[in-house]
């Protein structure tokens, strides 16, 4: 099984992705569900996602999503992928956004193959230690081939 680091924002559009059920975001959450994938999230990305969800009112009347599906939705993500309990920081891994630093030390402690994101930041790294750091549609495609 091919295991799997998916950044915020990854996250916030596979929720969103229920108007659009083909969509690449979607889908890579569907084969997480079906055990295709093995994800593995740090409390620190699934709580970055939720605050997008929720402190956004734009997203809310585009969406038209409540406050109680965010929370469920934050639920099952916590049932549904393997949490890193406090990752050890990985200083210095994302020079362009140290914030992003978070995302590479869970995807370091998990010993992910993959860390799944469209961050301009993070892609620029091509690999941290070892793991692909590379987009969805990219990654798709090698779970398609698999």
């Amino acid at each position: 099984m091919i295991s799997a680091v998916f950044d915020a924002n990854l996250l916030v559009s596979a929720f969103l992705s229920h108007h659009n059920p083909s969509g690449v975001s979607n889908e890579l959450l569907r084969r997480v569900i079906s055990g295709g994938i093995k994800l593995y999230l740090s409390v620190a990305i699934v709580d970055e996602a939720m605050e997008i969800l929720a402190d956004s009112p734009r997203l809310v009347a585009r969406y038209a999503y409540s406050l109680g599906q965010v929370a469920q939705y934050r639920a099952d993500l916590l049932r549904l992928a393997t949490i890193v309990d406090d990752p050890p920081p990985t200083p210095g891994a994302v020079p362009r956004d140290p914030d992003d630093d978070k995302i590479v030390a869970c995807a370091v402690a998990a010993d992910a193959e993959y860390l799944v994101t469209r961050d301009r930041d993070l892609l620029s790294i091509g690999t941290y230690a070892g793991i692909a750091i590379i987009g969805p549609e990219q990654f798709l495609r090698i779970i398609r081939r698999s």
